[in-house]
């Protein structure tokens, strides 16, 4: 009993800091949001800023993860030509950053391409296609 309590508090000493980004802040700013159980909330977001990276209009997004206690922000931008990507951790600390060329949706993978540093690809999200083509629906109403 004792060995199981201590358990318990000790993965909750382990949470994020009372500075980090929460669910809450990540909704309320409007940020395409994937949670602990993997659902995607503002996909329909998310999906926009890919059709407006192929139209070349300029647009900026924020993906933010939730999972296993830990936050990760990425912060997307488009300026007409590049993608420039920022990950930062949920206390707001830059973890790694690069530019690419473009934005993909295959096989319900939405990642960026063609880009600069240790990986050509950095994958956003992952979702089923039939969640994708039920929010391209919606968007069309």
């Amino acid at each position: 009993m004792f060995l199981t309590g201590s358990l318990l508090f000790a993965g909750c000493s382990n949470t994020e800091q009372a500075d980090a980004y929460t669910v809450k802040e990540a909704t309320d700013n409007g940020d395409t949001i994937v949670d602990e159980e993997g659902e995607v909330t503002n996909l329909d977001k998310l999906l926009r800023f890919v059709d407006g990276i192929q139209e070349k209009k300029e647009s900026e997004l924020t993906v933010s993860n939730f999972f296993n206690n830990q936050v990760s922000v990425n912060e997307i931008a488009y300026d007409g030509s590049k993608v420039n990507y920022v990950l930062k951790t949920g206390g707001g600390e830059e973890k790694r950053s690069a530019v690419c060329d473009g934005i993909e949706e295959r096989s319900g993978f939405i990642s960026l391409t063609g880009c600069d540093g240790e990986e050509d690809s950095i994958g956003l999200v992952q979702v089923s296609e039939y969640k994708i083509n039920k929010a391209r629906a919606s968007m069309k109403e």
